[in-house]
């Protein structure tokens, strides 16, 4: 059974995006740019080859289906891919890869996929209604191995995930106890757990710790009136306001932390 990785929209995303992070640590902002015009121009919403990504990707991330639902799952998903306009889906495949031909160079096939047996186990599925029934069957197969090894890895992930951050809290906590004040160690702490979280238990601690800190700087505009210090506690004053019109990224993060230590050293000297 052969597969034409070229009409698998899914590894052409793939590489892609792979060609993408390559470029990031090159610094090739040009290339950076070529490369995300042209997902944006193919796999943006609404577009007939997001809506296939959106298919391979249902059978890529299964979550929460037990095992006895796979076969539901399989035909389902194989009645979606066949309800979409395949000419469509050939003709976009196709300026899709004469672009990144001419564009980018066709050196982008050969970028690194980890999981590349598996999206062509699953283009292998999609695509291939015309073979004999062994061969649909044997097809079948791998797609319900595949996808009950992804149910195992993934509780498997997450035992370790669990385990790995114990063990990175405890070095944390044993390495910066005596070095970091306990806001800094929060502040930390719930950067860290942000990803896993999408971010919800740091906007919930910034929303306190930001207000904490506008009171303390508010406190020392007052106090430091007379002696020239009015003007930099308003700046730091004015960056904590604009905080709420950015989105959260590791900058602030950083300027967060220290002027954690700006207000503690200077409630700690008393100027």
């Amino acid at each position: 059974m052969k597969h034409n990785k070229k009409r698998n929209t899914a590894f052409l995303y793939e590489c892609l995006i792979k060609e993408l992070t390559r470029s990031v640590v090159r610094e090739d902002k040009d290339r950076q740019s070529t490369i995300k015009s042209i997902l944006k121009e193919y796999f943006s919403s609404g577009t007939v080859l997001s809506k296939e990504l959106a298919i391979y990707k249902e059978l890529f991330e299964t979550k929460d289906i037990s095992e006895r639902h796979h076969s539901r799952l399989l035909k389902e998903s194989r009645i979606d891919f066949d309800s979409l306009d395949r000419k469509s889906v050939f003709n976009s495949q196709t300026s899709l890869i004469n672009k990144i031909n001419k564009q980018l160079g066709t050196s982008v096939y050969s970028n690194f996929v980890p999981n590349y047996k598996d999206i062509a186990t699953v283009g292998l599925f999609f695509q291939n209604n015309s073979l004999p029934a062994r061969k649909r069957i044997i097809l079948e197969e791998r797609m319900l191995e595949l996808l009950c090894r992804q149910e195992t890895e993934e509780k498997e992930m997450s035992h370790v995930d669990n385990l790995t951050y114990k063990a990175f809290v405890n070095r944390f906590n044993e390495t910066y106890d005596r070095t970091l004040r306990s806001e800094q160690k929060e502040l930390l702490t719930n950067y860290i757990t942000s990803f896993s979280d999408n971010g919800l238990g740091l906007k919930s601690y910034l929303n306190e710790e930001i207000g904490r800190l506008k009171d303390a700087v508010d406190i020392e505009i007052v106090e430091n009136t007379n002696n020239g210090l009015t003007e930099n506690f308003k700046k730091v004053r004015a960056k904590l306001d604009d905080y709420a019109q950015k989105p959260l990224n590791q900058q602030i993060i950083e300027e967060i932390f220290y002027i954690q230590d700006l207000i503690a050293e200077v409630r700690r000297n008393g100027n």
